[in-house]
């Protein structure tokens, strides 16, 4: 009886695993008759037999985990290890329950108290954790994949040991002592994570604040030319109009070659028509200049791109951020950086060199 509700405790746990832990790839009408097809193959079998209650069922519930869900496959794999050693932890426990007890009422009680305990556990600390760091990890998951998986294989041997074996009083307390190090070690796993996308959104936000500034000193330095432009205009309208009262037309000439060239001196340098861009573009040329850096650029980008302009300016900037760095860290004598943007099959092509 109680290994019968415990396996339709793990049922309804599975089904809701593959609802919340990841998108549902079909109906969620679909998905559960699916699970439904699979629960009921094993409430059939018998739960002595240990191939088939433990090791076959992982598999399968691996397979089906993936088949019914959408999402980055490295994510799944994540949380479907997590949920599976979340869960053997819980089915140990169970087991060293159903070993010290006999009241078999007491262990249908403790049963659901498990489940509940460990329903708890997933759907509100480790999912929402989870889902507000692991969108911003790129990099590093070998790391994770390595402590969920040493800590599964701890729980499936104590797992075996526990039903295959006598249980003492000390395996017992390793067993405890395992599960509070594996707690301890998602606390500061999930903590790691979080100081991860922390310090990611920190420089995210240097950059933009780095560009805000840039425009602004860009503003300020165009609005101050006009002014002056404005200011010194009488003064040209007054030498061009002495010079045509006394029919000098090659002077004037001269005078307006020369009034061009300084003004083209005095605009401030654009390199494409997309204002995101070409911002950044400009942050970076500055900070080379000051750096002592030189800096060939080579941009034809579109005023409008599908990709959003915080992204944009997020992927360009860390770019040359990196090419900025490595340029100087070279330690050559004239370091360099040559950047190339440009649209190539309907894609925007970045392409960045230097002297490192």
């Amino acid at each position: 009886m109680k290994n019968i509700i415990f396996l339709i405790l793990t049922l309804i746990s599975h089904i809701g695993a593959s609802f919340f832990f990841a998108k549902p790839r079909f109906h969620k009408v679909v998905t559960a008759v699916i699970w439904l097809t699979y629960g009921g193959v094993f409430l059939i079998l018998d739960p002595e037999v240990m191939l088939i209650s433990y090791f076959v069922p992982f598999f399968l519930h691996m397979a089906l985990f993936f088949i019914t869900t959408k999402g980055r496959p490295i994510e799944k794999g994540f949380l479907f290890l997590s949920y599976a050693t979340a869960y053997t932890c819980f089915t140990t426990l169970f087991n060293i329950f159903d070993y010290w007890i006999d009241n078999i009422v007491l262990e249908i009680i403790i049963c659901i108290l498990l489940m509940g305990v460990l329903q708890v556990i997933l759907y509100t600390l480790l999912l929402p954790s989870f889902n507000k760091v692991a969108a911003s990890i790129r990099n590093g998951w070998g790391m994770f994949y390595a402590v969920v998986i040493s800590f599964l294989s701890l729980f499936v041997v104590q797992t075996l040991l526990a039903l295959n074996f006598s249980l003492t009083m000390g395996q017992s307390i390793i067993f405890l002592l395992t599960v509070f190090a594996f707690c301890v070690t998602y606390i500061a796993l999930f903590s790691g994570m979080k100081n991860i996308v922390r310090l990611s959104r920190e420089k995210q936000k240097s950059l933009h604040t780095d560009l805000l500034q840039a425009q602004v000193d860009a503003q300020a330095l165009e609005a101050q030319l006009v002014r002056q432009n404005r200011h010194d205009m009488r003064f040209h309208y007054q030498a061009l109009m002495t010079l045509a009262k006394s029919g000098e037309i090659d002077k004037i000439v001269d005078y307006i070659e020369l009034q061009s060239e300084s003004l083209e001196a005095t605009t401030t340098e654009r390199f494409c028509e997309n204002e995101t861009v070409n911002n950044v573009l400009k942050v970076f040329k500055q900070k080379a200049i000051d750096k002592n850096v030189s800096m060939d650029i080579r941009a034809a980008v579109k005023p409008d791109v599908s990709v959003p302009s915080p992204t944009l300016v997020t992927v360009v900037a860390n770019v040359l951020e990196n090419a900025l760095h490595g340029a100087i860290e070279s330690k050559v004598e004239n370091p360099t950086i040559s950047v190339s943007i440009k649209h190539k099959s309907g894609r925007l092509v970045i392409t960045c060199e230097n002297t490192c």
